[in-house]
């Protein structure tokens, strides 16, 4: 097979790459390992207003709407914060993915599903993919490919493309009969003893029903997603109390890249997209939205390139980065700085969250999951403010600005002691 483009991975970004490099008149090949596309589905669903906006979404694809958020501390005490304005949906990602691969075949781009991509090497000036497909071998030789492959991609390393990336485990179980005080704010539970190096969540999938998970930190704990997860089901103070004779659905799992962009995300001939690409928010581990938006530059990239500019393969990369790489860097800082504080800090800017109107403030009305970045000034001053007034917050406040700054010439590691 001879495409113009050959589309790695039908997800989110996959699709949405596949989709516009149609629409852009370039002879498109989407392939999707499993044999259906949206299965199995690895992450919570939770995608940004913007994103439904941005792409044109049917609000008919939420399976709830979010607009506030429940943050219980490792000591207890427990924080709410509700925006004015809606946040965010949660999406199931079978049927989501599902429509955004209808909409590139739509489009016009061929989708083949069950078809693994193997190996890639070039071969007179073009690549050549070689995929198992049904127990044979399909061979696709195209001048470009662009790689969506997921958290464990298999083809950008054979090409010099290896993103420095650490991945977090997860694990949910999506649950019915699960009892939360309200259907429009998932509660987020954080300790190193709850989640090593991430937290775990009740995220709300409609009246009664909710994704019970959690994601941990290999590097911060020998022990498996699946201890946690049981741990936090049957002992937790509060989300013990949420699930308690709730009966679970599925079962979820799945690992996402955070923590390190330090190469290029292209090679010539090969641009790389979404999870296989590192381009996560690392403070929660979301990425739909930016996988999407990913697709779409590499979709002109790819367009400008097959037209003769050898410079768009390099200029993907200025353009993601433009569009959000002030995220992806913040957010890794923020994870940075979070895995080197302790609980005890922890609880303390949670409480402060709960109890200084002023903190709280800057929140709700600064506050948008999709772009965190926007959170530092407001929320910084505010915590100023609070830390001179409440001069046993002073510490932590110090604390959260020295991990931020060690966070910044630091690696990430931040092994402070296993659970």
């Amino acid at each position: 097979m001879t495409p113009d483009v050959l589309v790695v991975g039908a997800g989110p970004g996959g699709a949405t790459a596949a989709a516009a490099c149609a629409r852009l008149g370039l002879r498109t090949l989407l392939l999707e390992e499993h044999p259906e596309v949206g299965t199995p589905t690895h992450c919570t669903g939770k995608l940004s207003v913007h994103a439904f906006a941005r792409f044109g979404l049917p609000v008919a694809l939420a399976q709830a709407s979010l607009r506030a958020a429940a943050l219980y501390a490792p000591d207890g005490t427990r924080a709410h914060v509700r925006r004015a304005a809606l946040d965010s949906y949660v999406v199931d990602r079978h049927p989501f993915d599902r429509f955004l691969a209808d909409r590139a075949a739509a489009a016009g781009a061929e989708v083949l599903t069950g078809a693994r991509a193997r190996s890639v090497a070039r071969e007179g000036g073009r690549l050549r993919v070689e995929v198992d497909r049904r127990g044979g071998r399909l061979v696709v030789v195209t001048p470009l490919v662009i790689d969506a492959e997921g958290a464990s991609p298999v083809l950008p390393a054979q090409l010099g493309v290896a993103p420095r990336r650490t991945l977090v485990h997860g694990l949910q179980y999506e649950m019915d009969g699960v009892r939360l005080e309200a259907d429009d704010a998932p509660e987020l539970y954080f300790g190193r003893d709850v989640a090593p190096g991430f937290f775990a969540w009740i995220m709300p999938t409609g009246p009664g029903r909710g994704r019970l998970g959690l994601a941990v930190d290999p590097r911060l704990t020998r022990r498996p997603p699946l201890y946690f997860l049981e741990r936090l089901a049957a002992g937790h103070p509060v989300a013990s109390r949420r699930v308690a004779g709730a009966r679970v659905v599925r079962k979820l799992a799945g690992r996402i890249p955070i923590l390190g962009l330090r190469r290029p995300t292209w090679t010539e001939g090969m641009l790389v997209v979404g999870d296989a690409a590192g381009q996560v928010k690392a403070t929660s581990g979301g990425g739909i939205y930016f996988a999407m938006l990913a697709g779409e530059l590499s979709a002109a990239a790819a367009a400008r390139y097959l037209g003769g500019d050898p410079g768009a393969l390099r200029a993907y990369e200025s353009a993601w980065q433009a569009a959000f790489g002030r995220e992806v860097r913040f957010t890794t800082i923020a994870r940075q700085a979070l895995n080197r504080l302790s609980d005890r800090h922890v609880s303390a800017i949670i409480r402060a969250l709960a109890t200084d109107a002023d903190v709280r403030r800057a929140v709700e009305e600064h506050g948008d999951t999709q772009y965190q970045s926007r959170l530092l000034r407001p929320v910084l001053a505010a915590a100023l403010r609070a830390g001179a007034r409440d001069l046993t917050l002073a510490p932590t406040v110090a604390a959260a600005l020295g991990a931020a700054m060690l966070s910044l010439w630091g690696d990430g590691a931040a092994p402070a002691g296993r659970a």
